[in-house]
């Protein structure tokens, strides 16, 4: 009797210690204040009928995904910034950062995955809410980073239900073209049955809505993931990403490090809209050099630790690439904020007609861009 009693204490305490770590918690206040922290507005050009991109470099917190209503509210926030500026027409691109949309899978959970300070938790709490499918993905793949993966498998129907949901009612709610960032999300791609399906890769995979709130051509795919995503994230080949045209302008969007590769970069496009995250280094640090994948040649080692990580992103990517393939605008935001301890960085970069401007906002600023455009859209 006493044996069994030891056994019953031992098996009562692995279930309170389980409890503890993997219970989310209570439903949190949905409808606490949301913090744009806008402190950068500019505006480059002039107004000559022919459209405009703007871009939105939000600064996000846990608690902003805590519904897809809420997450909504907050980027209509910026959205309405720039409409009272007279910066939303029909002719208009609205361009937002990467891995945006990625913590959508955080939706409707307890408190406790907002209030942590690392993901580990999070993570597991997530889990342990979409048993099933996590053991599936741990079983049937071989991920290196089989956590993670698990968690993008998991929940791939609800995390594309909410991109679609979100951005595609943001795009019709405004009138305008809007590129969605980008999201880890399995088999990403439109398809009949919607913007995702099955079991598959996970790609790193940004949408581009109409005005008409549906999705345009097909999902951009990046082709160059970083370390951090390399244990989850496939690559996608260069050589099959969209090419995008609004009447007569051919545009492209580069997911974050694919602007630093010249066969990124389609012969056509007059147009190159970057969504990028900067984490695990700042602006003003040291460049550490090209991360996972390397371009051809060596000119680029010279550069490591002489200059800082901002001035590499001027001579690597949008700004230098840009010119030597004849494109005279473009565009490249950032995520701000800081998320389950990954915090972002970044200052935009804005080419106008070939003119390079350098947004000011820091880490935890917020910060809206316009450039109009001289090609007509």
């Amino acid at each position: 009797m006493r044996r069994h009693k030891k056994k019953l204490i031992t098996l009562a305490v692995i279930i309170i210690t389980a409890t503890y770590l993997f219970w989310p918690g209570l439903k949190p206040d949905h409808n606490g204040p949301l913090h744009l922290h806008l402190s950068h507005a500019a505006s480059f050009g002039e107004d000559a009928g022919k459209g405009n991109v703007v871009g939105i470099e939000p600064v996000m917190e846990p608690l902003d995904y805590a519904t897809p209503e809420r997450f909504k509210a907050k980027i209509s926030g910026y959205l309405n910034e720039a409409q009272e500026k007279g910066w939303l027409n029909a002719n208009t691109i609205v361009l937002l950062p990467e891995h945006l949309a990625t913590w959508l899978v955080a939706t409707d959970m307890g408190a406790r995955v907002y209030s942590a300070d690392d993901s580990t938790l999070p993570l597991m709490r997530i889990l342990a809410s979409e048993p099933v499918e996590a053991l599936k993905s741990l079983f049937i793949f071989d991920d290196a980073d089989p956590w993670a993966a698990a968690l993008f498998r998991a929940r791939a129907d609800i995390l594309s239900e909410n991109i679609d949901h979100v951005f595609g009612g943001l795009a019709k709610e405004y009138g305008v073209t809007l590129i969605a960032g980008s999201a880890a999300l399995m088999t990403a791609g439109i398809y009949d049955e919607g913007l995702s399906y099955g079991h598959g890769p996970i790609f790193n995979a940004s949408f581009v809505f109409g005005p008409d709130g549906l999705p345009i051509e097909d999902a951009v795919r990046k082709s160059h993931p970083i370390p951090s995503e390399q244990g989850f994230i496939k690559s996608f080949p260069a050589k099959t990403q969209p090419v995008f045209t609004s009447d007569d302008l051919e545009y492209a969007v580069l997911i974050c490090a694919d602007s630093w590769f010249d066969d990124m970069y389609p012969p056509a496009a007059e147009l190159i809209l970057v969504p990028a995250f900067l984490t695990g280094a700042t602006w003003d640090t040291p460049w550490a050099g090209y991360v996972g994948d390397e371009p051809a040649g060596d000119d680029w080692r010279a550069d490591i630790g002489n200059i800082t990580e901002g001035e590499a992103w001027v001579r690597y990517s949008l700004p230098a690439k840009a010119k030597a393939h004849g494109v005279a605008n473009g565009m490249t935001v950032f995520l701000k904020g800081s998320l389950w301890g990954v915090r972002g960085d970044g200052r935009a970069l804005i080419l106008q007609d070939g003119t390079l401007h350098i947004g000011e906002a820091g880490p935890s600023e917020a910060a809206i861009y316009n450039l109009w455009l001289t090609v007509a859209p």
